[in-house]
């Protein structure tokens, strides 16, 4: 197959590209820092902007599937917003334009139902038991991704057994407690408005695990469709690896159009 994945120089992006060339496929990798991978072995690494729709229009013609995986920025600044929600807009707008056959966009969490009616964003437990909960490796994660110290510091209380497995840290909740607007996030939940409902076009659309980071892949996940996944009461999560596998795997079973979907599986440290 012929695959354009949009975001291919990310974190998740890498990873989805590397599995669908180990496939076979033929990929299209898109972003505006393509120059850091070369083209080579069934893949085009190719600049482009996703706000130049005419442009990415050109360069989504003639794929089979199409994936953005982009994010619009980690740090707390509302252009992130701008950026994850127009970008979006742009995209579907470039591949309905190219008129694609299948677009799988991956967004965040917060847009994932804990119970009917109610998304993990508005959950009254967001941020402090959500951020509380978290196991000290990816809380060492997200203290390398946003620079904040007291991450660092919640995953030495947690290694040192000062707060057990499953148990939200206090402190560190009183450290997130005025984290009330986060920009991707919310970028990412209104992006899937733009989505849902919409029969014109084939699309899907993943919501990554609240537990979602870098590690070994176990080769496995689980699928549920529009509710988040709870493991003992606390929220699940997968490894790089196995979301690309799951991409991959959906590029080319594409039994999931017209959902919203997440996955969990194991975290190998």
């Amino acid at each position: 197959m012929k695959v354009a994945v949009i975001g291919h120089t990310g974190m998740g992006g890498s990873a989805l590209t590397q599995q669908l060339l180990s496939r076979g496929h033929e990929v299209t990798g898109l972003a505006l820092d393509a120059e850091k991978v070369p083209s080579g072995n069934g893949l085009a690494s190719v600049k482009a902007d996703i706000f130049d729709v005419p442009d990415l229009t050109e360069k989504l013609k003639g794929h089979d599937v199409v994936v953005s995986i982009f994010s619009g920025g980690h740090e707390v600044d509302l252009k992130v917003y701008y950026r994850q929600a127009e970008g979006t807009r742009r995209i579907i707008k470039a591949f309905r334009d190219a008129k694609g056959k299948y677009l799988m966009y991956v967004g965040g969490a917060a847009s994932l139902f804990v119970k009917p009616g109610l998304q993990m964003f508005d959950d009254p437990r967001f941020p402090r038991w959500y951020f509380g909960v978290q196991p000290a490796v990816h809380l060492r994660w997200l203290g390398d991704i946003t620079g904040e110290g007291f991450f660092y510091d919640a995953a030495a209380r947690k290694e040192s057994g000062e707060i057990q497995p499953g148990q939200s840290d206090s402190v560190l909740e009183e450290c997130v407690k005025n984290w009330k607007q986060v920009p991707l996030l919310e970028g990412c939940r209104i992006a899937l408005d733009l989505f849902e409902g919409r029969n014109d076009f084939s699309w899907s659309f993943l919501s990554p695990p609240w537990l979602y980071r870098p590690g070994t892949g176990s080769g496995r996940y689980e699928l549920s469709v529009d509710y988040m996944i709870f493991e003992k009461g606390v929220p699940t999560g997968i490894a790089v690896p196995d979301l690309a596998l799951a991409l991959a795997d959906e590029v080319e079973n594409q039994a999931l159009i017209h959902k919203h979907w997440t996955l969990y599986g194991e975290q190998v440290d």
